[in-house]
């Protein structure tokens, strides 16, 4: 790496850092933009450097969260054993912590509903329904509201008024 790369690195990392100062300061993402004259493909390549999610990033911070509750719970169970209620309490809320951090509280009974679509008529009988309002007249049907099966009701279809029909 070049003397002017490293400076380049060396400053960009200084400039990362006063963002995340700022940023923690409570100043809007707007009002850091301004201060540090940066467009906004800037500031999320500065955060996406301070502030990486991605698995490993997330793993490492399970990681370090495991650590400290680890720690914090040895010494609250300690106290728990020696009678003290309130700590006995801690020490159960620091485990609950512990098992939502490795997904150990996941659910362990699935209740299954079942749903039956709602009865749509066929096509075919949407269309013939669309027709009969159409030309304001009932088809033929075989008795049950089914259309007949043969021609016939091709037939009823043709308008014997046409000239072409007669």
């Amino acid at each position: 790496m070049t003397d002017t790369a490293i400076g380049t690195a060396i400053g960009q990392e200084q400039r990362d850092e006063a963002i995340a100062e700022a940023l923690t300061a409570g100043r809007s993402l707007r009002a850091v933009r301004r201060e540090f004259g940066i467009s906004t493909t800037e500031l999320d390549a500065a955060l996406d450097r301070l502030w990486p999610i991605d698995t490993a990033a997330r793993l490492r911070t399970i990681k370090t969260d495991l650590g400290q509750l680890n720690q914090l719970t040895q010494v609250f169970y300690e106290k728990a054993l020696a009678g003290d209620v309130p700590a006995g309490t801690v020490t159960v809320k620091l485990w609950e912590r512990k098992h939502q951090l490795l997904g150990l509280d996941a659910v362990q009974r699935i209740d299954l509903q079942i749903i039956n679509p709602p009865k749509v008529p066929p096509r075919h009988e949407l269309i013939r329904e669309a027709i009969e309002r159409l030309t304001g007249r009932q088809l033929p049907n075989d008795g049950n509201g089914r259309p007949l099966d043969n021609d016939s009701a091709v037939d009823a279809l043709a308008d014997t008024d046409h000239p072409k029909h007669k």
